[in-house]
């Protein structure tokens, strides 16, 4: 006999997978974590995690995959880059970065209610997902949003399960990334910790490998005054070239929330 997967309840007793994915908060382990407990619950196929900051900007992106990673990893990179403004839900996203609403939202959006070609071929039939269900909760100034993927239709009762676990695993998630927010500022040399939020911002698009016209465009700012930005991240990095400043850039991971936007596994270019 098969054993019976241990279900979200909608009882005050904790799924037997939540021990560990809370000893896993702030950890590497964490999504792949709560995807395999979300998994063997409800039949979650892929999670992501993305941070919104209010004026739209993706400020931290993570995901964990039980489909191919490495397609995963490029779909997630071409969302993050270029699609998620045509996410059915970002119109809900913007709105609640601007006027936060109380609690989570829940949002079901099923492939069939995709209307844009593009999105619905690249993020649902290319990784072959039926549905996503979505929640979205804002938090001082950032939104979380996060999307659960299932490989077929979800049921009423998997939705309610999800509904009612909801802020539990929102709370988690928002935790879980301020952990790992401040880990990587620890491992941070002291002279990035020092700079200011608009030095972070340019600092973050040049290590991307974005020119200073095209850091200007990016930041509503003029040439003149990103290469004064330059000039002094330079100076308190203490580097004289942009090869120096570039081979300082931190191992795949943006500056973390305390010092500009959060360590992540992808990045907005």
């Amino acid at each position: 006999m098969q054993p019976v997967p241990d279900p979200i309840t909608s009882s005050t007793a904790a799924p037997s997978w939540m021990p560990q994915l809370v000893l896993d908060m702030g950890r590497p382990a964490f999504h792949a974590s709560l995807l395999q407990g979300l998994h063997d619950s409800v039949g979650t196929a892929h999670i992501s995690q993305l941070r919104y900051e209010r004026d739209g900007r993706i400020g931290d992106a993570r995901c964990a995959s039980l489909v191919d990673q490495s397609m995963i990893e490029r779909t997630t990179d071409t969302y993050v880059n270029r699609l998620h403004q045509r996410d059915p839900n970002y119109a809900l996203v913007r709105a609640s970065g601007r006027q936060p609403a109380p609690g989570v939202q829940l949002i079901t959006v099923p492939r069939e209610d995709i209307h844009d070609a593009e999105y619905r071929r690249l993020l649902f039939d290319r990784p072959g997902f039926a549905c996503k269900v979505s929640l979205i909760s804002t938090q001082d100034d950032a939104t979380c949003y996060i999307n659960l993927y299932f490989s077929r239709p979800v049921s009423t009762q998997v939705t309610a399960l999800l509904l009612h676990n909801a802020p539990m695993l929102v709370a988690l998630a928002q935790r879980h990334g301020e952990l790992a927010s401040q880990e990587a500022a620890a491992e941070l040399p002291a002279e990035f910790l020092a700079l200011s939020t608009r030095e972070r911002e340019v600092a973050e698009l040049l290590w991307q490998g974005l020119s200073a016209k095209e850091v200007a465009r990016a930041l509503g700012l003029s040439p003149t005054t990103v290469l004064t930005y330059k000039t002094r991240l330079f100076e308190k990095v203490r580097v004289a070239t942009l090869k120096e400043f570039l081979l300082k850039a931190p191992a795949r991971q943006s500056l973390p929330a305390s010092a500009g936007t959060a360590a992540g596994a992808f990045r907005a270019r």
